[in-house]
């Protein structure tokens, strides 16, 4: 499934928390620092598909909130973002072959900006790293079945789990020895699972190192120190997947079993409570 991005160049980067001067012969540009609490909103109704513009130019970055989760297929090269210029003429921006967006000149000086932004975003809040939780939980359901026919009595206790830095899958919480071995046992059983936490945690990890760049820091997931050594500290694949859930009609409707925009609360409430915000920018 192709995505597009509907993106004025110049709304968007205003609404990404840059710009643009009135002086053309210089194109000059500064940070608005009072964008980013909107950009952080928008990570928290973030959906799949970013409708095409439409002709006015007050539309930009308009979301389908009927839209879910998107495949994790490869987007480049024919991930395209569209961008409406001042002159009004809809340019299409691609990714060239060697992955780098062909953005017109005006806006060569912000390249690291605008890919960051874009390949962070598309990392992290809309392709890779949520494609990966819906199979999470989408393979957790069918062993947790299992599980509670071993042992019913596991619905009632307060257990999670996640994945440690030597690729096994753990079970966190409150539960006894035997009870953690029955579902540590039982959720490394499931291979589909077990890769596709791994897939999680190592697109969730790129994509904040992503959106921190060269500066180091960020103002929104970024900015939280997760790492291999701590990540089971910090996410809850359960706990994702509980507070995430689409109701049936949902599913039926969208075909996938996490709801995008609980998920992405899910995870910046889990990084709020667990992360240390050590990327404070």
């Amino acid at each position: 499934m192709e995505l597009s991005w509907a993106f004025k160049i110049d709304e968007g980067l205003r609404q990404l928390g840059i710009k643009r001067e009135t002086c053309d012969k210089d194109n000059d540009m500064k940070i608005d620092a009072s964008a980013g609490l909107l950009l952080h909103a928008k990570h928290n109704q973030v959906t799949d598909k970013i409708k095409n513009v439409g002709s006015s130019s007050k539309e930009a970055l308009t979301v389908d909130p009927a839209t879910q989760f998107i495949s994790s297929e490869p987007t480049l090269p024919t991930e395209q973002m569209r961008a409406k210029s001042d002159d009004g003429k809809l340019t299409v921006i691609n990714y060239k072959s060697n992955g780098k967006l062909d953005l017109p000149a005006r806006f060569e000086a912000h390249r690291e900006l605008i890919e960051r932004v874009a390949n962070s975003t598309s990392t992290l809040y809309l392709h890779d790293t949520p494609a990966a939780a819906n199979k999470v939980a989408e393979e957790y359901d069918k062993t947790s079945a299992d599980l509670n026919v071993q042992n019913p009595e596991l619905q009632n206790k307060n257990w999670g789990f996640s994945i440690d830095g030597s690729g096994k899958l753990i079970a966190t919480g409150h539960l006894n020895q035997a009870d953690k071995q029955l579902v540590e046992e039982a959720l490394n059983g499931n291979d589909k699972l077990v890769s596709a936490a791994k897939d999680f945690k190592n697109n969730f990890l790129e994509g904040l190192e992503i959106e921190r760049g060269s500066s180091g820091t960020s103002q929104y997931w970024g900015k939280y120190d997760v790492n291999e050594g701590n990540f089971a500290e910090i996410i809850d694949f359960k706990e994702m997947i509980t507070q995430s859930r689409n109701n049936d009609k949902q599913r039926e409707a969208t075909g996938y079993l996490l709801n995008k925009r609980e998920w992405t609360i899910n995870i910046a409430d889990q990084l709020k409570t667990s992360a240390e915000p050590s990327f404070t920018k």
